[in-house]
């Protein structure tokens, strides 16, 4: 199969698929903008806290009615749907299920270009850039709760200092707290105001943010409610070693950057080797394009660069 037909082939499936996704949006177009209002309603984070989101309706994995009874009896669903939402995604998990097959098609149409080794290769990747990309934005969004908390537990603690009740001090925090975090606070307020217990609402918001220093923070209250004690000195202990952890997290991802930056860098070179070479030296590049051996083996060496540079940013990820 000659590059002009697998280019051709890959431009009609792309037409297609936006031909698919335009028509899916044009014939729900209205369900789908009043879907959007509702949610942005919702998830504003210029609301008041008495808009805060409180509906609770029964999530569909997809709004395709067939993808959402196949994937509506799997574990992972939820799992899935609780990441989309711990990365701030508004979409179902049915939408992410279809871009990640999009994105595999895609990279099996160009890893047919490499043969049978460059099939599975492409089929990976396309797999997998999706699955890493929801982490990265997922990661990023916890770090940003993280770095709101301490100040956050701070205000609480004056405020409860200043005879305010945790109900109220929630409040206080939902209003004079900039998002991420602020819109959180506004719903746990809101949430207790209409008769859910706080525990409740507090573990409701853990599991939202999916971060282990809000774990901390929600375990310290959850145990003062119920061992009793000074709820203003366990939270203020609980600040500082939120504080010392970022400062550790901070320092390690600073002496661990040179093996990160290393690691992308060795990877990136054997790519940009080939193509400075490919224009360089086109003939001699040609042998491992144009025959089946060569393509095998570009295909094995993208798999290898891959492979190393997983294991190198593992080697350099610390775990703290």
């Amino acid at each position: 199969m000659s590059y002009g037909t697998l280019l051709a082939l890959a431009g009609v499936f792309i037409a297609v698929a936006a031909l698919i996704l335009g028509a899916y949006r044009f014939v729900l177009r209205r369900r789908l903008a009043m879907g959007d209002a509702a949610r942005s309603r919702l998830l504003s984070a210029d609301a008041a806290p008495s808009q805060a989101a409180l509906v609770r309706a029964e999530e569909v994995a997809s709004d395709l009615p067939l993808l959402n009874r196949l994937m509506a009896d799997n574990e992972w669903t939820p799992k899935l749907a609780l990441t989309l939402r711990q990365a701030g995604l508004t979409m179902t998990p049915g939408t992410f299920v279809l871009i990640v097959a999009v994105a595999a098609a895609l990279g099996l149409i160009i890893g047919h270009l490499l043969g049978p080794l460059g099939l599975v290769a492409g089929g990976a990747c396309g797999v997998g850039l999706p699955i890493v990309w929801l982490r990265m934005k997922r990661k990023h969004r916890i770090g940003k709760f993280d770095e709101q908390l301490p100040g956050a537990i701070d205000m609480l603690v004056s405020a409860l200092k200043t005879g305010y009740s945790f109900h109220a001090a929630t409040k206080f925090l939902g209003l004079e707290l900039p998002p991420l975090l602020g819109p959180e606070f506004a719903r746990v307020y809101e949430e207790q105001r209409l008769g859910i217990d706080p525990a409740t609402a507090l573990l409701g918001m853990q599991e939202r943010i999916g971060s282990v220093e809000i774990k901390m923070f929600v375990t310290a209250v959850l145990i003062q409610r119920k061992t009793g004690g000074n709820l203003s000195e366990v939270l203020t202990n609980t600040a500082d070693l939120t504080r010392e952890r970022l400062t550790i997290r901070g320092q390690l991802e600073t002496l661990t950057a040179e093996g990160k930056w290393s690691g992308r860098i060795l990877a990136l070179l054997p790519v940009f080797v080939f193509f400075v070479l490919s224009y360089i030296a086109p003939q001699f590049m040609g042998i491992l394009t144009e025959t089946s051996i060569g393509r095998t083996l570009l295909a094995g060496s993208a798999v290898s660069v891959i492979i190393g540079y997983i294991v190198m940013m593992k080697i350099a990820n610390v775990d703290y």
